[in-house]
């Protein structure tokens, strides 16, 4: 989320990429399994509205981009900032920008926002302006009522797409590993996954000390993993087969107990270890219904 704040993400984009995401994986799911996939099927697997799942398809047919609202184009957000600033509607002495309405509030002495982005640019998605405003620190919303522009000028904070795209990858296969784990059938061997953590908190002197030993020994792993992988013989290699890999990740724990408290709750509610849920074919149920 911390990511999201900074770049301007909106929770609505957040779902809408959750929803596409789930629509995209289930049809190809469906076809996998040779079984139809139509816009009730699929609304009455995904649990939303048959327009929504319509609305959805057409959208990852077209290749939209995954946020469900328009975009606005740097035009746009430039000349709503040059009204907010010379339309006497908007702006006081000086050429100071007021102060406007992010709500309708009955007897206020404020402009609306509304009013600001249908003269200076009607065609314009009035959140996207927003959100793209907020994002670039050209203004800030108060109170959740109260749009205030801090700046003329509109400089977009600099994403690192890269380094992105590089987080998204590894968040990826590690959420994979436990995937694997928690639904594998007993056929599929079990993928390594192990943690340490400290019993107790660290002083920043600790952190740092603990931080060096595992990346001098992580690395020392990796390489020797590195090593292992180059000396494979062709024969244990395929161009159609998949490729596995390991991660070393320094982390810190966010969780309220530490590890000995954890397991000594553990023991004495005289838990026993469960065994791995097994994967429950929604699908089938369906196929029976129809």
């Amino acid at each position: 989320m911390r990511v999201a704040f900074e770049y301007g993400i909106t929770a609505s984009e957040i779902s809408g990429v959750v929803r596409r995401t789930y629509i995209e994986s289930l049809e190809a799911r469906l076809k996998q399994q040779n079984r139809p996939t139509t816009d009730a099927r699929l609304a009455v697997v995904a649990g939303l509205n048959r327009s929504d799942v319509v609305a959805l398809r057409e959208a990852l047919r077209a290749g939209a981009p995954h946020s469900m609202r328009a975009g606005v184009s740097l035009d746009q957000i430039t000349n709503l900032l040059t009204v907010w600033h010379t339309h006497s509607s908007f702006s006081g002495a000086y050429g100071l920008p007021m102060d406007l309405d992010l709500v309708d509030i009955p007897d206020s002495p404020r402009r609306p926002f509304d009013e600001l982005v249908r003269i200076a640019c009607p065609e314009a998605d009035r959140d996207a302006l927003l959100d793209e405003l907020i994002a670039a620190g050209s203004c800030e919303v108060i109170d959740q009522s109260t749009v205030r522009c801090l700046s003329r000028a509109y400089v977009p904070r600099g994403a690192d797409v890269t380094r992105i795209e590089r987080m998204g990858r590894f968040l990826g296969v590690v959420t994979a590993n436990f995937v694997h784990n928690l639904l594998r059938p007993e056929t599929d061997p079990g993928y390594f996954e192990r943690a340490v953590v400290s019993d107790d908190a660290l002083t920043e002197r600790g952190r740092d000390q603990f931080l060096a030993v595992a990346g001098e020994r992580g690395q020392e792993l990796l390489v020797e993993l590195d090593t292992f992988l180059t000396g494979l013989p062709a024969s244990e290699k395929l161009p159609s087969g998949k490729r596995y890999g390991v991660g070393v990740y320094f982390f810190e724990d966010e969780s309220v107990q530490s590890p000995s408290e954890r397991g000594k709750s553990v023991e004495q509610k005289g838990e026993r270890a469960k065994a791995p849920p097994q994967e429950i074919d929604v699908l089938a149920a369906v196929a029976r219904k129809e």
